[in-house]
């Protein structure tokens, strides 16, 4: 075999020796960098949290499922942005937990006050009532009573003695003392009597040059002294100086740890503000997922998410007390969830209860009584196609192995009262914000009754006559038309 038949056989099976080992450089290159394995290192570790999190959530672990759901999306946001639809589904089971704990939280605040009478439940307190007790009790409780207060006077007794007994010893040991003083203050005269004596003769004695001596000694010891007395002077000054700045940068301090204590207590989001800002950023995700899809088959699990979304920020809002922006959530969850969903559906059914408590606390009675009975009146078409076997799909049921139309059934008959019941309560809770409006117009007609047993004009007359005395020249041009 020839040299030209060997290039045309490597010709004919596709290429040279070095053509074969390019395709094994090209497979090395694409294999995985150690930044992907990393990145998909914390994406298995976000979604082992959310896993751990919605399992903890379904079980009521509050706390357990707030700290996982919060480490699955400080991980996934790191990783793909603060708004990627990676991250939505981690932000909405967070803030549902979140919900959940300011639930739980504003549920132990409630339960502190449980069995404290207030109103009618004052006659079912455990306080004895006086009037209702016995004879018999009633000598037992004086008896007690008087008894406690022999022994708190008696006590009393005791404490004044003892006070009375300290006062006259320390008035004992003062009088011994300045006796003992005055004795001192005349032997001291005595012996400073003798010693001038004394000291008068030894200088009659002394010659002139020992008290040229003296003078020249003494007079050292004044300037000295007097040197002395400017430096203490002036450490004195120093050590007040210190102390002022050492207080002043105590308080200084006091106040900066203050201000910071209240910054941090700003900064520091409650759980309905933090649920309510992780809710916003899932429909943000959703949202921006929804925008980037074209067929109808894929917008519509997203548009239930946001659903979803929608009705838990109403929840928000109702426990944070923002009623109208909880029924503006609702309100948009309702409409968008009868366009996705048929009429006996129990979603529908579920947004109208939730739109009818937000309207009762808004003071919409009329509106909130009619969409509790839309509510009712979807449960009941539902009972109706569950019967003759022609009812929706219901997604949440699809996987439940449990299932049957006999269980739904009894389930909606069930929810019926209830809903009954909530519109009762609301029809009471409009007939006392009646009663309240008509009270308070009471209070306004007889408060304009007695602010109106005065003349008006009497009042605006004297005004101007204290006025017009210490009115300026120019004002009284000015009311005259002389001015120009």
């Amino acid at each position: 075999m020839t040299a030209s038949d060997v290039e045309k056989t490597q010709a004919a099976k596709g290429g040279s020796p070095q053509d074969k080992t390019a395709p094994a450089v090209s497979t090395s290159d694409s294999g995985a960098s150690p930044v992907k394995a990393a990145s998909s290192e914390k994406h298995k570790e976000a979604m082992s949290h959310f896993v751990a999190g919605k399992r903890h959530l379904l079980v009521k672990d509050i706390d357990s499922a707030v700290t996982s759901l919060g480490q699955a999306c400080e991980l996934l946001s790191a990783e793909f942005g603060e708004t990627a639809y990676e991250c939505a589904d981690a932000y909405y089971y967070y803030g549902k937990s979140l919900l959940e704990m300011a639930r739980a939280e504003s549920g132990v605040f409630g339960n502190a006050l449980d069995g404290v009478p207030d109103g009618e439940d004052a006659d079912n307190s455990q306080v004895e009532d006086p009037d209702k007790m016995t004879e018999e009790e009633r000598e037992n409780v004086e008896k007690e009573v008087g008894e406690a207060l022999d022994e708190n006077f008696k006590a009393l007794q005791e404490k004044k003695e003892s006070r009375d007994k300290r006062t006259k010893s320390t008035e004992g040991s003062e009088d011994e003392s300045e006796e003992n003083s005055e004795e001192g203050d005349d032997k001291e005269e005595e012996a400073d009597k003798t010693e001038d004596k004394e000291s008068k003769e030894s200088e009659d004695k002394a010659e002139n040059k020992e008290s040229e001596d003296k003078a020249e000694n003494k007079e050292s010891e004044v300037s000295s002294s007097a040197e002395a007395e400017p430096s203490k002077d002036a450490e004195m000054k120093d050590a007040d100086a210190k102390e002022d700045t050492e207080s002043v940068g105590n308080d200084a301090k006091e106040g900066e740890d203050k201000k910071e204590q209240e910054a941090e207590d700003e900064e520091d989001p409650s759980n309905l503000q933090l649920a309510w800002e992780m809710l916003e950023l899932a429909k943000v995700a959703y949202t921006n997922k929804l925008e980037s899809l074209s067929s109808e088959e894929e917008k519509k699990p997203i548009q239930m998410k946001i659903c979803e979304t929608l009705l838990t920020l109403g929840e928000v809002s109702l426990e944070n007390e923002t009623y109208q922006q909880a029924v503006v959530d609702i309100t948009e969850c309702l409409n968008k969830r009868k366009e996705l969903h048929s009429a006996d559906s129990r979603r529908i059914a579920e947004t109208h209860y939730q739109l009818g408590v937000a309207l009762g606390h808004f003071n919409k009675f009329d509106e909130a009584i009619k969409s509790l009975e839309d509510a009712i009146s979807c449960l009941k078409l539902r009972m109706e196609n569950l019967k003759n076997k022609c009812e929706s799909v219901d997604e949440s049921k699809v996987n439940d192995a449990f299932y049957s139309r006999e269980t739904e059934i009894t389930e909606l008959e069930s929810l019926i009262p209830e809903i009954e019941e909530k519109i009762q309560d609301t029809k009471d809770m409009k007939k006392q914000s009646a009663d309240n409006q008509t009270e308070e117009a009471g209070f306004k007609q007889n408060g304009e009754a007695s602010s109106s047993s005065k003349p008006v004009s009497t009042i605006s007359v004297k005004r101007k006559a204290e006025g017009s005395e210490s009115s300026s020249p120019k004002k009284a041009h000015l009311q005259n038309g002389d001015a120009k």
